[in-house]
């Protein structure tokens, strides 16, 4: 499995497993985030766990993009989390800066998920 799922209080909390999110992997986390917000329909925030990414290729970062709709459709706050700098250099260099809330460290998290 590439994503394990919690929920942590108000948080449903989507850790991505493995150093590379591509075409293979893309489509299974997909298709495990929709089960996923399905199944906790109370969760108000969606926190992407990718402290274990070190790359995203143009299906992973597809894959944010179809999943914040879904979350921002149920009025959730979406948050990356753990973001290492490679893959946040990924993240500015196609402007998804501008779309997500990208978290680099727990303060910036924490920050990020308060209600």
């Amino acid at each position: 499995m590439f994503v394990n799922f919690e929920q942590d209080g108000a948080t449903l909390i989507a850790r991505l497993a493995g150093p590379n999110v591509g075409q293979r992997e893309a489509s299974i986390i997909t298709e495990a985030f929709h089960t996923a917000l399905d199944d906790h329909p109370t969760a108000k925030n969606f926190l992407i766990d990718l402290s274990e990414v070190a790359f995203m290729n143009s299906m992973g970062i597809g894959m944010l993009v179809d999943v914040r709709g879904v979350a921002t459709a149920r009025k959730m706050k979406l948050v990356l989390g753990g973001v290492k700098a490679e893959l946040e250099q990924l993240l500015k260099m196609v402007r998804l800066d501008k779309l997500f809330t990208i978290c680099t460290t727990d303060e910036q998290l924490k920050k990020a998920l308060k209600n």
